[in-house]
């Protein structure tokens, strides 16, 4: 995720001027797109459980737009082409890692002693009970994200080296492939724990074709490969999912559903995220357009540069929200009531106004940090354990914290105490050994 831009100017004018002319500016458009449709899309989840659902969230109609606004996908997409970049000229291993994960990290970790501080106060005041436990569970939720892509970025350069010798559909074949004999454990022989293996299979793929995108092989394909991979990807997922009685139609979590095709990844979900990319290759004239023009660039370059931070702390803004409508005596009405769609600009333009204090005021941790020289050993110990960390956390959420209390993740994952101890222990390691000459 990470995007290397230097620091903007303060113009339009002078930053268009300054941005390199072999940037792929649609790449950065992708990314804040992405962002802005994780964001909005959890502080309307967040608005249906904390105000009624009622049966909308469950209707098929509503079930399908999942298909559209999970994008995911494009983060590993754009991933993958931000790596295949950096890997043009291999660095060192070591290098490498601490390169792509140097602006990752330092946000979720403000984020963590935060969080982790709050949640402890309110373990040890007795107050962390109700929607109060349910706040501090869900809000390392979206961490998962972040333990998975530190495992691509480990993985990225083997996954070039099979790229150039493989080439791209034999690989993404391939990891497909791998998914589907997940699938057929997991969802069809009844282990659901083997599924958690296409968190790597499912978005390995997606990040490969990443890879496609930064050597050509996509764009010489032209808008034929594009519309095949986007119809190809549609039919697939309808398949998949009415054609079988194993997939949910859902592809993100909402109210009133159990099941997901996203937690795990399914095969589905990897036909819907081919359909995403294909959707963007289709759009990338357009897209090139919008972003060459210098105020939708400083808009989109600007953004850039707090991507993370509109990560880590747009939940919080939610519930900064939630919790002042809780001191006023508001509750907003359920989806189900007529006036809802009347309400919900409101509350989004609420959460976006919150969030947007909260970014000018965390957005100092995701500067770029004094190069610094980092073995490769403890560069890949340090991501695998902030890996484990995060993902973890993510499982168990911060409630329970004091006293050794909090629960253990499924499937043997540590609990949150010695999960945050992971995180902290990788960041750690990944800080290295400062060049001689670099700044504290």
């Amino acid at each position: 995720m990470a995007n290397n831009l230097p620091a903007a100017p303060d113009t339009a004018q002078a930053l268009a001027a300054a941005t390199p002319v072999d940037r792929d500016r649609y790449a950065d458009l992708l990314r804040l797109f992405s962002i802005t449709m994780v964001a909005l899309g959890h502080w309307v989840v967040a608005l249906l459980t904390l105000h009624g659902a009622g049966p909308v969230s469950t209707s098929l109609p509503v079930m399908l737009t999942t298909w559209v606004w999970q994008v995911m996908a494009l983060f590993f997409f754009v991933g993958g082409f931000a790596h295949a970049r950096a890997l043009r000229h291999p660095p060192p291993p070591g290098d490498f890692i601490r390169a792509r994960v140097s602006r990752l990290l330092p946000p979720v970790v403000a984020m963590l002693a935060i969080w982790a501080g709050l949640a402890g106060a309110l373990d040890v005041s007795g107050l962390a009970n109700g929607e109060l436990a349910v706040g501090l569970h869900r809000i390392t939720v979206p961490l998962w994200f972040l333990g998975v892509y530190l495992l691509i970025v480990l993985a990225a350069p083997t996954m070039m080296r099979l790229h150039l010798r493989f080439g791209l559909w034999r690989v993404v074949g391939t990891l497909a492939a791998a998914a589907a004999a997940v699938d057929s454990i997991a969802l069809g022989a009844g282990a659901p724990l083997v599924g958690y293996a296409n968190l790597v299979f499912v978005w390995l793929a997606v990040h490969q074709l990443g890879f496609g995108y930064a050597d050509g092989t996509l764009a010489r394909g032209g808008r034929r490969l594009a519309a095949a991979l986007a119809l190809g990807g549609l039919a697939g997922t309808v398949l998949l999912v009415f054609g079988t009685s194993v997939y949910p139609v859902l592809m993100v979590g909402l109210p009133g559903n159990e099941v997901t095709n996203s937690s795990p990844p399914t095969l589905a979900l990897l036909t819907q995220s081919l359909f995403l990319v294909g959707v963007a290759l289709l759009l990338r004239p357009a897209g090139t357009a919008l972003a060459n023009r210098p105020r939708v660039w400083f808009v989109v370059a600007t953004g850039n540069t707090v991507i993370m931070t509109i990560f880590c702390w747009h939940l919080t803004a939610c519930y900064l929200v939630q919790g002042a409508l809780l001191l006023a005596s508001v509750h907003l009405p359920a989806a189900d009531t007529p006036v809802w769609l009347l309400v919900l600009p409101g509350w989004l333009a609420a959460c976006a106004l919150v969030c947007a204090g909260l970014v000018a005021a965390f957005r100092r941790f995701e500067r770029a940090r004094p190069p610094a020289s980092v073995g490769t050993g403890p560069a890949i110990l340090g991501v695998l354990a902030a890996a484990v960390g995060l993902f973890a956390v993510s499982e168990t959420g911060l409630d329970g914290l004091v006293g050794w209390r909090a629960e253990t993740a499924a499937g043997g994952l540590p609990p949150a105490w010695l999960a945050l101890g992971l995180v902290a222990a990788g960041v750690a390691l990944l800080r290295g050994r400062r060049r001689l000459g670099s700044r504290p």
